[in-house]
């Protein structure tokens, strides 16, 4: 969050020239993202605008550029086409009010510290997700670029040779050649944007343009709520939500590993929530995070929340100085610019290893990509990260499980020699389970399952000496254990409870179950009070 000690001497210079770099990087993006989603070129400037003030002020990541972005532009699409169709009266409103309403989910999650969970979904579902949205803003480019619906679409030369065709594949040739070494004093789509626009300006061709942006700043909106829609209102808010969320972590993480800082994960998402509040209210898009305008920030200097602020303030001046020359530039200028963005943001990477990586996560991230384009974003995400969460609970049981031994006399020879001593003369009417290491829930079946099969006459000595951690779920299979000895008039003992295995003990009340003199501190008073 933003405070005096940011404004400073030795970084004010830094600060204004990474504003400056981001700005030139995010405008034609902006524009992009704006009118791809439907609402207008103005919706996806404001965005830029509105998030990135909002976000910089109240947000965790002191260099974040905030603004819209693939996966958000693609989801809103969705939902201003559904509410439309829904409510032709008070859909566009009612697309607003799910802007605003996701913004307040994402103050919410930062507000129960739920901002470190986001960052622990597993890789493939990311790449699956993230390639997903890249085939979607390829699919949502091609009628723009080529003038004809996906479905009437007929591969023949007159295709590819429209003077809007010819002029978008310029551009995304000059997107994928521009040099490198170049791209950093002045971005390959600076230079698309601007080729296409001069083209325009000086041929004779009519071609499908932006169109001037007012030169007025954005009128507010109440909230537009209505209760028959209000279910497919709030799961549309929980996507941008948890998109925006995503994004604006993974992007600061990327700040983490390149500054060597740390940020504030929650505090981050109520700045970005605050963001998508006024957004919405304003008739902005949905904005997150933005990986290559924050990278380029950091790398021309920036280091401060003041210079996301001076990054909205730049793009604002622009608009009202010069709103109306969007009117000259091409769409299919746009189009080569999301489409680049578009094959840019498929996990090549992940794709080229395939034949490497173990073949659940191949499947994972291949079911995630399919289900993300052929069904919904939130689908795709909430299916993946369920199995994904599944496998890794069964792995994490199965080790373990090898946390829980049971052991005869003979198979003692791990204890100390007084333990294994007093253990050997019990003639081996004594079983002992060693429980180490965390014990979660998957492996409470297992555990009464090892208890089950041993010998029913034998007395049980559970031993928590290397316990941290038991789950409810295993708490609640140990108390059953304990009960069904007891029913069987069967002796059972636990020794050496830590205090926070004993405390969650405590709440579940297991110890009510249980004479207090079959509880011991430690493994040999347990051996010793039955050797006595």
């Amino acid at each position: 969050m933003l405070s005096f000690s940011h404004f400073n001497r030795r970084t004010i210079k830094g600060d204004i020239f990474g504003a400056l770099t981001s700005t030139i990087v995010a405008l034609p993006f902006a524009l992009a993202f704006g009118v791809t989603s439907g609402a207008g070129a103005s919706a996806g400037i404001y965005c830029a605008i509105i998030t990135g003030l909002f976000a910089s002020i109240f947000g965790g990541t002191n260099q974040q550029i905030s603004g819209p972005n693939t996966g958000l532009t693609i989801a809103m699409v969705a939902i201003l086409t559904s509410f439309v169709a829904q409510s032709p009266d008070h859909g566009v409103a009612m697309a607003f009010t799910v802007v605003s309403l996701a913004g307040v989910f994402q103050m919410l999650f930062g507000f129960f510290k739920l901002g470190k969970y986001f960052t622990l979904i597993s890789y493939p579902v990311i790449s699956g997700f993230t390639s997903g949205i890249g085939i979607l803003i390829i699919l949502s480019q091609i009628p723009v670029l080529f003038g004809q619906p996906l479905t009437e679409l007929s591969f023949s030369l007159a295709l590819f040779t429209s003077t809007n065709a010819l002029l978008g594949l310029s551009c995304l040739l000059i997107l994928f050649l521009w040099p490198q070494k170049y791209n950093r004093i002045i971005p390959a789509s600076i230079i698309a944007v601007l080729g296409a626009t001069f083209f325009y300006i000086f041929s004779a061709e009519n071609l499908p343009v932006v169109g001037a942006i007012p030169n007025m700043l954005p009128s507010f909106n109440l909230p537009t709520w209505q209760s028959d829609l209000a279910a497919e209102m709030i799961k549309s808010a929980l996507l941008i939500a948890t998109l925006s969320t995503l994004d604006s972590l993974m992007t600061s993480l990327t700040v983490d590993s390149i500054s060597n800082d740390l940020h504030d994960s929650d505090q981050e998402l109520v700045g970005q929530g605050i963001g998508n509040i006024m957004a919405g209210l304003f008739g902005a898009l949905p904005g997150g995070g933005a990986t290559m305008r924050t990278v380029t920030n950091l790398r021309a200097g920036g280091t401060t929340p003041l210079s996301g602020i001076l990054h909205a303030l730049f793009i604002l001046a622009i608009v009202l100085w010069a709103g109306e020359y969007t009117a000259y530039i091409p769409v299919a200028a746009l189009a080569a610019i999301l489409t680049h963005v578009g094959i840019n943001i498929i996990d090549w990477n992940f794709l080229k290893r395939i034949h490497q990586i173990p073949l659940f996560s191949v499947a994972l991230m291949i079911s995630t990509m399919i289900m993300a384009v052929v069904f919904d974003l939130i689908t795709a995400v909430l299916v993946s990260a369920f199995i994904a969460n599944l496998v890794t609970i069964r792995r994490l049981s199965e080790i373990q499980l090898d946390n829980i031994k049971l052991f005869t006399a003979k198979d003692a020879q791990h204890l100390p020699a007084s333990e294994q001593q007093l253990f050997t003369s019990l003639d081996d009417k004594v079983l002992l389970l060693n429980i180490s290491g965390p014990i979660g829930f998957g492996v409470a079946r297992g555990l009464k399952q090892s208890v089950s099969k041993s010998d029913e006459n034998k007395t049980l000595l559970i031993d928590f000496t290397d316990a941290r951690f038991v789950g409810v779920t295993s708490t609640i299979a140990i108390e059953e254990i304990i009960v069904s000895y007891q029913e069987q008039g069967r002796i059972i003992l636990l020794s050496n409870i830590c205090q926070r295995v004993r405390d969650d003990f405590n709440k579940l009340h297991l110890f009510d179950k249980i004479p207090s003199e079959h509880i011991f501190n430690s493994r040999f008073e347990a051996l010793s009070y039955l050797k006595q």
